[in-house]
């Protein structure tokens, strides 16, 4: 099931299938090491704020809206 990331609970490891957003925010993303095939772990989402990520062996904190526009699924 393909969701967005911000709605993706606390420890769940997803693999990201797309973003959804212009070319800015696409180049920022994949610097930061999240584009499409990418394993994610979901360290810190609380209900509103900023998304904290683990990436590869590095943490990421990416803003809701720009978590809105990943769309991820699980990895199980």
């Amino acid at each position: 099931m393909i969701v967005p990331l911000s709605n993706v609970k606390n420890g769940q490891r997803v693999r990201i299938k797309c973003i959804d957003c212009g070319f800015g925010l696409k180049r920022r993303l994949c610097s930061l090491g999240l584009y499409d095939g990418t394993m994610v772990e979901v360290v810190k989402n609380d209900s509103r704020g900023p998304v904290l990520l683990k990436v590869l062996n590095s943490k990421v904190v990416i803003g809701r809206g720009q978590a809105m526009k990943i769309l991820v699924e699980e990895v199980r």
